[in-house]
């Protein structure tokens, strides 16, 4: 995945707008990151559905950073802008629910924990059908935020299983993304446009949130071995 400065800059076709040398890098080094690392999360797993579990998990975030850098760094046309755009987006919603997977399977009593991860599962995909039909940004932004953040009333117990130190760190992670999201929205702060501007701020916040909740996940697994 090149990182040169001399790569040419990429139009975005839907604003106008040339990208900041550094949109899609940040992500491009999370998914590079994330392959060896998931890979150690699942070795780390001893049941057959914690390895599943973690599986899921530890694709849905690989498959947000790499679709991410890739719409960012290689997509140049207006029509491959546009889809990739929102199979970006989508992703988001994948990885939402690819987290609440280990967390449902490992940490909660399988008699409202796999009812629960179905809901979840059901919105994501309702949300990634709702993103390519219509795709307002105002709506998934809200579906994104309440979906995330869902988990607030499966914490207590989780927390019971799971150990209140996983708990907080996933806790933190989501009080990450939504920091970022709000700075997303507000486009701040803009730094150096030309090179690393908000969008990239909401990238590393992407990033620190993703890191945080991975070791989160690694509690749980630890505990359920």
């Amino acid at each position: 995945m090149p990182i040169s400065k001399n790569s040419p800059p990429i139009f975005q076709h839907y604003n106008g707008k040339w990208r900041p040398l550094w949109r899609g890098r940040v992500h491009g080094i999370a998914a590079l990151v994330a392959i060896p690392a998931g890979t150690l999360l699942i070795l780390a797993a001893e049941s057959a559905i914690a390895r599943v579990a973690t599986s899921i998990y530890v694709f849905s975030l690989f498959a947000l950073y790499s679709t991410s850098a890739s719409y960012h760094l290689f997509t140049r046309t207006p029509h491959v802008q546009k889809i990739m755009q929102k199979l970006d987006h989508s992703m988001i919603f994948i990885l939402i629910a690819g987290t609440y997977t280990p967390l449902c399977l490992l940490a909660l009593p399988h008699s409202w924990g796999i009812p629960f991860l179905c809901f979840v599962w059901v919105a994501a995909i309702t949300g990634m059908v709702f993103k390519f039909g219509w795709g307002a940004r105002r709506i998934t932004g809200g579906l994104y935020i309440a979906l995330g953040w869902a988990g607030v009333f499966i914490f207590p117990t989780a927390a019971k299983n799971a150990g209140s130190t996983a708990m907080v760190l996933l806790g933190i992670g989501g009080v990450l993304y939504t920091i970022g999201a709000i700075l997303f929205y507000l486009q701040r702060p803009r730094l150096v446009p030309h090179i690393f501007g908000y969008h990239e701020i909401w990238h590393v916040f992407t990033v620190l949130a993703g890191i945080t909740q991975f070791i989160g996940i690694g509690f749980i697994v630890a505990q359920a071995n």
